[in-house]
């Protein structure tokens, strides 16, 4: 990516500032020399967790060393789901011309997508909710054990405070076949159903315009239905540097 002419501006301002005298060209020059790019900058979140690597370890143990034949299911909440209606209809793509869209929109309310991932299978399921508490985290639990009737399984969650509830301890004392695993603070990207969370924004979200919360739970179940129709695991994979390199498998179930 080239070198903006306001990072040229701006850094040659600062060199004259420090008694150094040098022109934006000689600026960028030196810049796309040394294939720096002032102008652009990633975010990164630090895992203020004191326990992050016995969960994170945790996690990983599951996706890579749990039996064959227990269930893996990955459990989050993708709250605030806008149903928006454009006010005006896009203008499709013309050669050398992008879809064009408004930015007026008619909120109608919000949706809360109860989410589970079975990880082995790649199957996203669970259901559509108007709020999301401990409760309604209970009722994705049970969904769940409806769905696996038979067999050891394992959840895996982030630290929510709805998901460590006494009512959410209640049931997996109830349930003792399926064990709970946290991942760290600030650490989600260790749960696989954010992954199966980015596509269905992008596919459904992203360009949807909905004219009712009843027309966008529609279209979350029925992208569920066709997602299950052409499933397939993530390739999912991650070694930390403290782990021995014969870790580095997939955990999608089928290496």
């Amino acid at each position: 990516m080239p070198v903006t002419q306001w990072s040229c501006a701006l850094l040659s301002a600062q060199v004259l500032r420090n008694g150094i005298e040098a022109s934006e060209s000689s600026v960028r020059r030196i810049l796309r020399r040394a294939a720096l790019q002032p102008h652009r900058q990633k975010m990164w979140l630090t895992s203020q967790d004191d326990e992050f690597r016995d969960k994170r370890d945790d996690v990983l143990h599951v996706y890579y060393d749990a039996p064959a034949d227990e269930h893996i299911i990955c459990l989050d909440e993708k709250t605030g789901l806008q149903a928006l209606e454009r006010r005006y209809a896009d203008l499709p793509m013309r050669p050398g011309q992008p879809v064009r869209r408004e930015f007026e929109y008619i909120r109608h309310g919000t949706l809360t997508l109860m989410g589970a991932f079975d990880v082995r299978r790649g199957k996203l399921f669970g259901f559509v909710s108007e709020d999301h508490n401990s409760l309604t985290f209970v009722d994705l639990l049970n969904v769940v054990d409806a769905c696996y009737p038979e067999g050891d399984g394992h959840i895996i969650c982030d630290n929510l405070s709805a998901h460590d509830t006494d009512d959410v301890l209640d049931w997996f004392d109830d349930h003792p076949r399926w064990k709970r695993h946290f991942t760290p603070k600030h650490a989600s990207w260790l749960n696989q159903i954010e992954c199966a969370f980015s596509i269905l924004h992008a596919r459904v979200l992203a360009r949807g315009s909905f004219v009712s919360k009843d027309e966008l739970r529609e279209a979350l179940y029925a992208y569920m239905l066709w997602h299950n129709q052409t499933d397939q695991p993530f390739h999912w994979t991650y070694r930390p540097a403290s782990w021995s390199t014969n870790r580095g498998r997939t955990s999608g179930g089928r290496n």
